[in-house]
């Protein structure tokens, strides 16, 4: 089967849809105990951006123990732009710093960065595995083992310079995860017949020392299910 045309077929698939709904969860063990248990169940009006969540957490850090429940409401969509601002931030994320000025970040990430990046991509591609079920969906795994370390480098990093809300206690406890020495994992996605995302899985161990070097096991599952 063709990575590539299933890929491309799912994705304009998924961007025909008016709505979509579902629900995130999200669970880490630190030496198999519970730390983190995040659910969010939310629904996302595709067209003007408008999204309803209920989210639902409890997590154990730093001594605390936190539980939160809401409901809220919001728009994702800003008027008049097409989300370049964000695309922007995702390509320039490496380039950016108070020694460095614009013109020299823009230099940093020149013809070597995007080939860099699109080799990256190229190879995480190459390693995805397709499986055909009975029922006709296609099952898309990707073991971490099989990627090239540099990929697994700039994606520790990505977790490590989180910037969003970084003094939340949800974040802080997140960030446990961030720098995980040894880390194996798995990314499994499940497609249907109709090319539409069910059902996106990913899990992660590892290891983390801690104040006084001692060893701790790590391991997060997170999950996404979609509604048809």
């Amino acid at each position: 089967m063709n990575k590539i045309k299933l890929l491309y077929d799912v994705v304009m698939t998924m961007k025909e849809k008016d709505s979509c709904s579902g629900a995130i969860s999200v669970e880490g063990r630190k030496d198999q105990v519970k730390i983190l248990d995040f659910n969010n169940e939310f629904e996302k009006n595709m067209t003007d951006g408008q999204t309803k969540a209920k989210i639902n957490f409890e997590l154990e850090h730093e001594g605390k123990k936190v539980k939160h429940e809401s409901s809220t409401e919001f728009n994702t969509h800003t008027p008049g732009r097409c989300h370049h601002g964000f695309m922007s931030h995702m390509r320039f994320h490496h380039c950016h710093g108070h020694q460095f000025n614009h013109m020299e970040g823009l230099k940093r990430c020149g013809m070597k960065e995007k080939l860099s990046r699109i080799g990256l991509l190229l190879n995480i591609l190459n390693s995805l595995k397709v499986e055909e079920q009975e029922n006709k969906n296609i099952l898309l795994s990707l073991n971490f083992d099989e990627i090239r370390q540099d990929i697994k480098n700039i994606i520790q990093e990505k977790l490590q310079h989180e910037k969003m809300a970084r003094h939340h206690d949800f974040h802080g406890a997140v960030k446990e995860f961030s720098a995980l020495e040894n880390p194996t994992g798995s990314l499994n996605i499940l497609i249907n017949k109709n090319n539409e995302v069910e059902e996106i899985l990913l899990t992660l161990d590892g290891e983390k020392k801690g104040e006084l070097n001692q060893v701790h096991l790590m391991n997060i599952k997170a999950e996404l299910r979609l509604n048809r």
